[in-house]
């Protein structure tokens, strides 16, 4: 995953008034650089309803460089890179009419959308702004920030080529059927779905809404069959919304960003309803954890189902590992035992 994300702030409605442009640089799936520049805009006029919203203001840039001395930097930082932007059509706007603005080619360029490859990564969402979908993956940013609204499209990006198990953006436009966006003096192209015509067809052979839909206030709100994330081969199991509000697949994405586990050393002991214990175990490799088969001193986290068979069979109301953990606890030492539902809930709150 190489690319580099950007975002425009402007001080009025037209698209050559670009007022901050920020740009995010991802080498092998991280981000390596991140630039960001005040502009003065040219004519010096700034909208009320436009500060509102970002929070820049005339006084902010009026030392600042226009844009025109701006663009030797601000193209040298940007390269070759194949660029990527939430509504990418927007920011590609800008970019262009600044450059005409300001007397300068536009040159040929590649562009990606992060709102086309959600849409295409995550269908199930209701609403596919830079805001939801970072709150629904559980990335943290000031929106209408340039550089925050970068970063942020960065992740998406990321999260969306880890959901789909590729590591470059040509293999994540392949595997979601997008072809690249194009610009230059000509004028620009978006991202289209390829092989639009034959999607349509196959969809119209799907059958209706399959049973396991559940119908809410009207609507219909089907759950999602995806693998498990842990091993190709492993069956796929419905992930849906569980009786805690918790999408598996949504804690496994924002995992990688939060990693609210990290350091932490994690025991789960007893029957896992909600998880599988394969999955449970992944969850707690991602959050940054590290799973354990006993108990010890060391130990930072007991999770506990419910009793098994050997257990009940037995005559014994919790597990051996739940039982020294209690014992463990009793002597003062900082190890937490919750239930299932309490670790899911950790997770999601952190």
């Amino acid at each position: 995953m190489d690319f580099t994300a950007i975002d425009f702030e402007t001080a009025t409605r037209r698209s050559d008034s670009a007022c901050q442009l920020a740009a995010v640089r991802v080498r092998g799936g991280e981000i390596v650089d991140s630039v960001s520049w005040l502009i003065r805009p040219r004519p010096f006029v700034f909208s009320p309803a436009n500060i509102q919203i970002h929070g820049i203001t005339p006084g902010m840039v009026r030392d600042e460089s226009e844009f025109g001395e701006l663009w030797p930097d601000i193209q040298s930082t940007l390269g070759d890179d194949c660029l990527i932007a939430h509504n990418a059509s927007f920011d590609l706007g800008v970019l262009m009419a600044c450059l005409e603005s300001h007397d300068h080619p536009v040159p040929e360029m590649q562009y990606s959308c992060t709102r086309a490859i959600a849409r295409r990564t995550w269908p199930q969402q209701p609403r596919f702004g830079l805001k939801p979908l970072s709150d629904w993956l559980g990335i943290r940013f000031r929106h209408h920030d340039a550089l925050e609204d970068s970063v942020a499209c960065a992740k998406i990006a990321l999260a969306a080529a880890e959901d789909s198990g590729v590591t470059s953006l040509e293999e994540l436009e392949s595997k979601l059927s997008l072809s690249r966006g194009t610009a230059g003096e000509w004028g620009k192209k978006g991202p289209t779905t390829r092989r639009a015509s034959s999607r349509r067809k196959s969809s119209a052979r799907r059958p209706s809404t399959p049973a396991s839909a559940v119908a809410i206030a009207g609507s219909t709100v089907a759950t999602a069959t995806i693998p498990s994330p842990s091993l190709s081969s492993a069956p796929t199991r419905t992930c849906g919304i569980s009786d805690s509000g918790v999408d598996l697949q949504r804690l496994m994405i924002r995992a990688d960003f939060i990693r609210p586990l990290e350091g932490r050393k994690v025991v789960f002991t007893g029957l896992l309803t909600k998880l599988q214990r394969e999955e449970a175990e992944l969850l707690t490799s991602r959050c940054g954890g590290k799973c354990q088969s006993s108990v010890s001193r060391k130990t930072d986290l007991v999770v506990v189902g419910e009793l098994d068979s050997r257990t009940i069979q037995a005559g014994r109301t919790m597990s051996t590992k739940e039982a020294t953990a209690r014992q463990l606890a009793a002597e003062g030492t900082a190890l937490k035992i919750m239930t299932e539902q309490e670790f899911l809930e950790m997770i999601i709150a952190m």
